[in-house]
């Protein structure tokens, strides 16, 4: 009785009683509601805005730029990252991102506060059910401590969540025409459904995909979970080089949370955007198919003699690269100084050959990396 009567103790029942009682209630009340006030467009399609903001208010606020101080963003962006994200009914900027450095830290260990090993739903949500039991180490949130958003919406969290999370999409409902639309479909419906996305990231992101980039660690890359979490669905990526701004990488890859941070930094709203350079993250992925090599039955010679080509290439890039930049110094400085056109002609020629020997090296080093085929040597 002992054993069962501390088990229940352990349950966070405010945190477990809303997360089990809304999803039901939205379950039910939403089809009622359709049933009898028809589809409002304008209660649906704000709605769906709503949640939008609350999703990147969680993808790059919380995430982004309070975990992983990836970007940094004036006070405004702070103050509704924020607002907005107390919306989500995912706790505060301030718990939510020592959890998740913890993850980061302690990612598949006995330690990781939701670790995929202990089972999908518990990493999905389940966690959440119980209450706190891995002590914080004082020195490594100093930064959230010091902020004085993160303070200000940690302290008031549970007033700001009832504000930004039902009575504002009540209000504006209401100014849209429907009181009870803002509140079931804006309010409700919203948290549950950015709620599931985000919870998608340490469940399905631990599950399903690839790992291109470090395949000691269960996150994976996978472009169905990018879809549902706002690009952070690239999460083998982001656990190997997490202070990077981006999840996806390459200019098709879904990531608006990456487009909406590039948005804020042409708008003066974000700055300091942290990357990981090509070249680190090439000798990321060359490591990974280092070993798929070996396991198709390379010999050593043959997978030496492939990596020589690449990390050839690889020096060819950065030369290239540096002599770039190096290039466009010169010719700002030229074209400042002297006004030189022959000097400002012969730096843009130098300039274009560069860009097409680096596009050059470049894809044959994507190549080499997509399609390893045995060396003669």
């Amino acid at each position: 009785m002992q054993a069962k009567s501390g088990f229940f103790r352990k349950i966070d029942w405010p945190v477990a009683l809303f997360l089990v009682f809304s999803i039901f209630i939205a379950l039910i009340m939403t089809p009622i509601y359709f049933w009898h006030f028809g589809l409002e467009w304008k209660i649906i399609l704000f709605a769906v805005f709503y949640a939008g903001l609350t999703n990147l208010s969680i993808t790059a606020g919380y995430h982004r730029l309070f975990s992983h101080r990836s970007y940094e963003a004036n006070n405004l962006m702070k103050f509704l990252f924020l607002m907005i994200g107390s919306s989500a009914y995912q706790g505060s900027a301030y718990k939510w991102s020592v959890d998740h450095r913890r993850h980061h830290s302690k990612v598949d260990q006995d330690d990781d506060p939701y670790s995929i090993n202990k089972g999908f739903w518990y990493a999905h949500m389940g966690w959440l059910f119980f209450k706190e039991d891995h002590p914080e180490i004082p020195t490594s949130n100093q930064d959230l401590k010091k902020d004085f958003w993160v303070k200000f919406q940690h302290k008031n969290y549970v007033p700001l969540s009832i504000f930004f999370g039902f009575l504002c999409p009540s209000l504006i409902g209401w100014a849209l025409g429907s009181f009870w639309g803002g509140l079931l479909i804006a309010g409700l419906l919203r948290i549950v459904l950015t709620q599931q996305s985000t919870f998608f990231v340490n469940s399905l992101s631990h599950t399903l995909g690839t790992r291109p980039y470090a395949d000691d660690i269960s996150a994976r890359d996978s472009i169905i979970v990018a879809i549902l979490t706002h690009g952070e669905g690239y999460h083998n990526f982001h656990h190997k080089f997490q202070s990077d701004y981006r999840n996806g990488i390459k200019w098709y890859h879904w990531d608006p949370t990456k487009w909406t941070i590039q948005l804020l930094a042409v708008l003066g709203q974000a700055k300091k955007l942290k990357t990981i350079s090509h070249t680190e993250i090439l000798r990321a992925k060359l490591q990974i198919e280092e070993m798929k090599l070996k396991s198709k039955g390379f010999s050593d010679e043959k997978i030496l003699h492939l990596k020589e080509r690449m990390l050839a290439a690889e020096n060819q890039i950065k030369k290239l690269n540096e002599d770039y930049k190096k290039l466009k110094e010169e010719y700002k400085r030229f074209k400042t100084e002297f006004s030189s056109e022959e000097k400002l002609k012969q730096i843009k020629h130098e300039i274009k050959l560069a860009q097409i020997e680096f596009k050059k090296n470049l894809e044959q080093w994507k190549i080499y990396l997509r399609h390893p085929e045995p060396l003669r040597v």
